[in-house]
């Protein structure tokens, strides 16, 4: 039987930042063979192969495909707890189906889901081509203690265990509670070692879990090459997820001196979400239909991130870009770009914001091998936007390419195609 010969495509463009930090290549040239990155240089320097396809981009910008290390891809459209009762799991199903292509039509060719019942499914068909789709890498069920952040505490526990959230109490329950999690087929555990906005009956700065409790999770998730990442808002809440051997932590709003320490010492990330503090802001004035104590916990966040953000990055902790979106207004996926710009807002140089977005997330993520850069051997994972967004951090919300492992997605750019 003959075998299929390999597609070869010719990107051409005005602009590469190529996720690694190097200086961006005018006038460059990427050369996809099938699914893989081939070669990547000046146009003066590639030797184009007789048979490919041109795709001429003109002058956009070129980056690698974004990545989204903290996202919740589960259907939901309000912030009123009662949308987690009332709205049938189909329905949920479908708008998490839309939710997938908005991301990928927006550049996000990677994801990490750090909780969701439905997302490890929608990863299945996303793999198996059912449906169009970043990769997803998914924590399915997180991991709580009892009256934890995410024990939906206003229902009876049995309710709680249903909706899909792992609860567990003690070093051996939670050794329990992470391999239920592995038998799910999770890619990484997510935990909570503090309370947060979401829920009820704690608060941001409350620790949960004990180090023994987290490291217990840690031991069972790394013996089979899982990473851990923890919701941690409060600093006692970070101290006991990094003395407990997670890998990142997830955003970090009250930090002090010795969390950043601690991180450091142990090579942790920080995926701070800071762009929640610009939702925060406008739900002041909007609130759609967020419960009264949502927005008093949202409101003594504000002055907090950006100072725990910038304590963070500028002792070189290593930062990945997550939204913390999962659906509603103000945290629509599709508008994932959000965190990178927001990064940069706040005081991190263009560079190392869209180095969040795709090396440091892809690494925080565990695929920094495959994808994340635009480099020769790893997936043909492209994103072409309108403008530089070295100047206007604003270009990378003006997507107009998107290749995920050689196949095209979006193209509202008028190409030239030869063979």
């Amino acid at each position: 039987m003959e075998k299929k010969m390999e597609e070869i495509v010719c990107i051409k463009a005005g602009l590469l930042i190529d996720g690694t930090g190097r200086e961006p290549l005018k006038d460059p040239v990427v050369i996809v063979k099938g699914n893989k990155i081939a070669e990547v240089g000046k146009e003066s320097e590639i030797k184009v192969p007789e048979n490919a396809k041109l795709v001429d981009l003109g002058n956009l910008t070129i980056l690698p495909g974004l990545v989204d290390a903290h996202v919740h891809i589960y259907g939901r459209r309000s912030y009123g707890p009662a949308e987690e009762i009332i709205t049938p799991h189909d329905l949920k199903v479908i708008r998490a189906v839309e939710d997938c292509q908005k991301l990928l039509k927006a550049g996000f060719t990677t994801v990490r889901d750090v909780g969701s019942s439905i997302a490890l499914s929608l990863k299945r068909a996303i793999n198996e081509g059912t449906i169009p789709g970043p990769r997803i890498f998914a924590a399915g069920r997180p991991i709580s203690q009892t009256g934890g952040h995410s024990d939906i505490h206003y229902l009876p526990r049995e309710e709680v265990l249903r909706m899909g959230v792992l609860l567990a109490d003690g070093p051996d329950d939670c050794r329990r509670a992470a391999r239920e999690a592995i038998r799910d087929g999770a890619d990484l555990i997510k935990i909570m070692t503090s309370g947060g906005i979401g829920s009820e009956k704690d608060h941001p700065r409350y620790p949960q879990f004990t180090v023994e409790e987290v490291k217990a999770i840690t031991e069972e998730a790394h013996r089979v090459e899982r990473r851990v990442a923890s919701h941690a808002e409060g600093a006692e809440g970070v101290k006991i997820a990094v003395l407990g051997g997670v890998d990142s932590i997830e955003h970090g709003f009250f930090l002090d001196e010795e969390c950043v320490r601690l991180m450091l010492d142990h090579n942790v990330y920080f995926v701070p979400t800071l762009c929640l503090v610009e939702v925060y802001k406008k739900a002041m004035e909007r609130p759609y239909d967020m419960p009264p104590w949502r927005l008093k916990k949202q409101e003594e966040c504000i002055e907090a991130m950006p100072k725990s953000f910038m304590m963070a990055y500028k002792a070189g902790v290593k930062i990945a870009a997550g939204t913390d979106y999962f659906g509603p207004p103000m945290r629509a996926h599709g508008d994932n770009a959000d965190e990178a710009i927001t990064l940069a807002k706040y005081g991190m140089k263009p560079m190392d914001a869209i180095l969040a977005a795709t090396r440091n997330a892809a690494e925080c993520t565990g695929v920094l091998n495959v994808t994340g850069t635009v480099e020769a051997g790893k997936f043909a994972d492209i994103v072409g936007v309108e403008g530089n967004p070295l100047e206007n951090m604003t270009a990378l919300k003006k997507v107009r390419f998107v290749m995920k492992e050689g196949k095209v997605y979006v193209n509202q750019q008028q190409t030239t195609e030869k063979s």
